[in-house]
């Protein structure tokens, strides 16, 4: 009982984080955007750099958000047959979805962090820093769906007024 208050506190831990950040990259999405538009047709001035950071803020904020939607169960799903089923027959294949849904995100994350170890050796053409820095959210990503499959598991979905 105990691990699965501290589970279920750990969880809402990081999805309010991960809100925090979803919030904070899509408000410098839209200054950046906007900002570039801007300089570019009012002042025709190009931003350089700007479509790249937009490019790598729309990655995380996608990656992030994916994690969100895990705890919120907010992926798709077809649950037309299984809203039928009874009781055990019908945890038998929410516990398998979930299962895969595990055996699919350890293969994301371990995919993920080979590709964020290769951003090792790479730069981005106009920002002018290491790949690692966008393709580090695939694995990071990939440990919140973890975190929160298990959380789904052990413990059950959360409250769906949010975290």
């Amino acid at each position: 009982m105990r691990a699965a208050k501290i589970l279920r506190g750990v969880a809402d831990v990081l999805e309010r984080a991960e809100h925090l950040a979803i919030r904070v990259l899509s408000l410098g999405l839209i200054v950046v955007v906007f900002g570039g538009v801007l300089l570019r047709y009012i002042f025709r001035i190009p931003l350089v750099w700007g479509e790249e950071l937009a490019m790598f803020a729309f990655i995380w904020l996608a990656f992030l958000s994916a994690g969100v939607a895990v705890r919120r169960q907010g992926h798709f799903r077809m649950s037309a047959l299984i809203e039928y089923l009874p009781g055990r027959p019908r945890m038998f294949i929410e516990v398998g979805t979930v299962l895969l849904m595990g055996v699919l995100t350890l293969v994301l994350g371990w995919q993920g962090f080979s590709l964020a170890a290769s951003g090792l050796a790479e730069q981005s053409p106009g920002l002018r820093v290491s790949m690692i820095w966008v393709y580090a959210v695939i694995p990071v990503s990939a440990l919140s769906m973890l975190v929160f499959l298990f959380e789904t598991l052990l413990v059950g979905s959360p409250p769906k007024d949010g975290a």
